[in-house]
């Protein structure tokens, strides 16, 4: 028997498939990518009192890397002095820290990832290794580097360290991923140009291609990657399950598939998904949120070939449930 909370998926993804189906012809992962602006995370630096000279060294390095620098990644720093402070999250973090009154840093979750169960991703004191973690991580700059080389999707594969599960869990990921790649397919070349979004002076040639990263629990590098995908649903860090989140876009994860539910048919609907004809102007209605990640993705695609279409009435955002996948 299937299940339950898979078959849940399929529906959830069938009914996205539905919903874009008098779209554009330009497939929802090009879409993404252009004009998809990754939302900004929140870095906060919590501290009493004057920071010391090592503190704002390490607010200095988080200020040459946020979106208003040169080399920009998708966050903005704040430093709370919370003697000041009227938020009740930041103090109510503050007032369990463990000891001390060194300076946290705390990474909230972008305001727009309405999916998400609680904003906030991490929390840690403020530190050189932190900091460095929170901006950037090997792993995450070879999944940029997919995305930019034109990859529909790459599915980050995230092992529970149970060998049996971890194998076969990926096994299934990556027979249904290839499967997919060689079956699916793009509209023509020519369908695509004269779709009206499509900018004639500066043509892409659109392929199809999938591919799994896999992201090691134990890696301390990767620590604040991993933080940040097991946070993006409720249940996700109580699970001894391998999980499976597929990424497209500037780095937008669409939802966790875990376990069992790693499987034919919810591969091959997120596959589709990708690959199918985009809903361009409503981001917010499609699941998912976005990752931190350091690049500046504009400068990197080097111009779009998909003009911004005309502004339609906001409807407001439609929130999909998207279940885990996991076995009752």
């Amino acid at each position: 028997m299937k299940n339950p909370k898979a078959t849940a998926l399929i529906l959830t993804v069938c009914t996205l498939a539905a919903s874009v189906a008098i779209a554009c012809n330009v497939p929802v992962f090009r879409y993404a990518l252009e004009r998809w602006p990754a939302d900004p995370y929140e870095l906060v630096v919590l501290h009493e009192g004057e920071l010391t000279a090592k503190d704002l060294a390490q607010v200095k390095a988080l200020q040459q890397a946020d979106m208003r620098s040169k080399t920009p990644a998708n966050f903005n720093v704040r430093t709370i002095d919370v003697s000041s402070a009227k938020d009740s999250v930041l103090l109510g973090i503050w007032n369990k820290r463990n000891s001390g009154n060194e300076p946290l840093l705390v990474t909230l979750y972008p305001r727009n990832a309405r999916e998400v169960p609680d904003r906030v991703v991490s929390v840690h004191p403020l530190t050189g290794q932190i900091v460095q973690r929170a901006i950037d991580s090997p792993v995450r700059q070879q999944l940029v580097k997919r995305l930019l080389s034109g990859d529909s999707a790459v599915w980050v594969f995230v092992p529970c360290g149970d060998k049996v599960q971890d194998e076969a869990a990926l096994e299934r990921l990556t027979v249904e991923v290839k499967k997919n790649q060689q079956s699916l397919e793009l509209p023509p070349q020519d369908e695509l140009e004269e779709d009206e979004l499509f900018q004639p002076e500066n043509p892409i040639e659109l392929r199809l291609g999938f591919s799994i990263i896999t992201l090691d629990r134990n890696d301390p590098n990767e620590s604040f990657f991993l933080e940040m995908l097991m946070g993006s649903e409720s249940d996700l860090e109580s699970l001894a399950e391998p999980m499976a989140f597929p990424v497209i876009g500037r780095g937008r994860v669409l939802y966790a598939l875990v376990g069992k539910g790693i499987f034919r048919d919810t591969v091959a609907m997120a596959s589709r998904f990708v690959v199918g004809p985009c809903s361009c102007q409503v981001k917010d209605q499609n699941p998912g949120f976005d990752l931190l990640l350091s690049v500046d993705w504009d400068e990197k695609l080097g111009g779009a070939a998909i003009s911004e279409p005309a502004e339609e009435t906001n409807k407001g955002p439609i929130l999909i449930d998207i279940p885990t996948g996991k076995k009752k």
